[in-house]
């Protein structure tokens, strides 16, 4: 039963990683493009607005996904009355939300220093009312094991983006410079010196093809509002949403500071620095990502079982195994790596090995935090990222002034630390888990050292850190070589 569970996991796992690492490999496509053809600052821009997106995704989503996952695998709740009550109260907040911001949005726009560009705090509220929108009837798909429909739309999604920012990027300067037919039209439009403009646009075109395929969702709602459901959703949702503010300033908020903290003249700059390095850490946010879309609701159908903790130890053990080796991978070829963004962006490369342990440190709390769902604590999650903004507010007020990005690094690294330490001794306390703490911080370890080495030993020609990384994951091999073969027999038993 325990194989069946890991494995069905790890099934879940690839499909919705279909839709999140090969979409966001073909997204990737487009940070040369845009690291290309946009300045330090414009990229600024681009990494500044989406950071705010992102934390208010959080606010305008007040934790209903997870609520939602919670409530419909409730035995004694109806699942479509779930569903229409976290909808309905979906869309009458976004309505509000929307309003407010029309009514605040001259102080929205001189607050983020966009006077000179109020259109970017448009696109802003757009792409957060559209996003918000499809989140749950996304959550219900994935809910309802619907990985292949929810592959399609999200790739449909990417496909749209991809597609119209080449068209933007790449098609349009190249019919201006060559005089093609239509390339008049195009001139009369087109923004050759504020080019950041196309991100956004693609975005809201992207996300509109999103709704469109999401309509049968849409339709399914039902105009039948539960409010003692819905107080009981709140009751759990809220202290998400806390948390999970909390958790995503820990992620973006070093974005604002260097914005704020730093000379006006050279914020942005720093900023884009920071945003495009920060794009090379992509496979391990990739696979974050990819785990967390299977992993919540496994982790809540897994609850019941009589093994259930011993397959959450397992899962997590797995977990670090596989990002370790995508650490080490990632800096042995960096030399490679790094031309996915444009030169320009190069000076900043020497932080990448703390934000890739830091995503490290992002995933195990991913795994270990989930104690405080199973056993509707989430006030919990206020506390655990509480202690992480701690962290991550003091260290960027201290070293952002003095060392501008690379302080934003060494808070970002520290703040998921302490929020995965706390959140495993609290865990441990309440919902006791054996997790192998040991053999989890030997493979970080390990991985580390290996970076280091790498470093060192950096030669153009990559024997050196090619020898590393091979004796590295024969080193792991080893230490799993009892599991592995246990693994491999109960495979060959199927």
């Amino acid at each position: 039963m325990l194989f069946e569970r890991i494995k069905k996991l790890l099934g879940q796992t690839a499909i919705y990683g279909l839709s999140s690492i090969l979409g966001r490999l073909i997204n990737f496509v487009l940070v040369p493009l845009h690291t290309g053809a946009l300045t330090q600052s414009e990229f600024g821009i681009n990494t500044d607005l989406y950071s705010i997106i992102g934390f208010m995704i959080v606010l305008t989503t007040y934790g209903m996904e997870t609520t939602f996952f919670r409530f419909s695998e409730k035995a004694d709740t109806d699942k479509n009355k779930v569903y229409s009550t976290t909808m309905l109260s979906i869309f009458g907040s976004t309505i509000l939300l929307g309003i407010l911001a029309l009514l605040l949005f001259p102080n929205i726009v001189e607050a983020m220093r966009y006077e000179e560009h109020p259109q970017f705090i448009t696109f802003v509220i757009v792409i957060l009312a559209m996003d918000t929108l499809g989140a749950i009837p996304l959550a219900k798909l994935r809910a309802e094991n619907k990985a292949f429909r929810f592959v399609f739309i999200r790739l449909s999604l990417i496909g749209v983006n991809v597609l119209t920012n080449l068209f933007f990027f790449m098609y349009c300067p190249w019919a201006i410079e060559n005089h093609v037919i239509g390339s008049d039209w195009i001139l009369s439009w087109y923004a050759t010196d504020l080019k950041v403009i196309y991100i956004f646009i693609c975005n809201i075109l992207a996300l509109g093809a999103m709704l469109l395929l999401l309509l049968p969702e849409f339709l399914s709602i039902k105009l039948s509002f539960d409010s003692k459901l819905w107080k009981k959703m709140m009751l759990f949702g809220i202290p998400l949403m806390i948390g999970g503010f909390a958790g995503i300033a820990n992620e973006l908020l070093d974005r604002q500071f260097l914005k704020y903290l730093l000379p006006e003249d050279i914020a942005l700059a720093q900023v884009g620095i920071y945003g495009a390095v920060y794009k090379l850490s992509i496979f391990l946010v990739l696979f974050n990502q990819a785990f967390r879309y299977a992993a919540e609701p496994f982790f809540f159908s897994t609850q019941k079982e009589d093994n259930a903790k011993e397959t959450y130890a397992i899962v997590l053990r797995y977990f670090v195994f596989v990002m370790v080796i995508g650490l080490v991978f990632i800096w042995a070829y960096i030399d490679i790596f790094k031309h996915f963004i444009d030169e320009k962006f190069w000076e900043g490369l020497y932080i990448l090995p703390i934000l890739l342990i830091a995503n490290i440190m992002l995933g195990i709390n991913l795994n270990i935090s989930i104690w405080y769902k199973l056993i509707d604590k989430t006030q919990f999650g206020i506390i655990v990222t509480g202690i992480g903004l701690i962290f991550t507010i003091a260290i960027n007020l201290y070293l952002i002034p003095k060392i501008g990005y690379e302080g934003a690094a060494w808070a970002t690294l520290v703040s998921y630390a302490a929020m995965t330490i706390s959140s495993y001794l609290l865990g441990q306390r309440f919902y006791k888990v054996d997790y192998p703490v040991g053999r989890i911080l030997l493979y970080i370890a390990l991985g580390v050292a290996s970076v280091m080495l790498c470093n060192y030993f950096s030669q153009p020609n990559f024997l050196p850190q090619t020898l590393i990384f091979i004796v590295f994951v024969l080193s792991l091999g080893l230490l799993e070589k009892k599991q592995l073969l246990a693994l491999k027999q109960r495979v060959a038993k199927k």
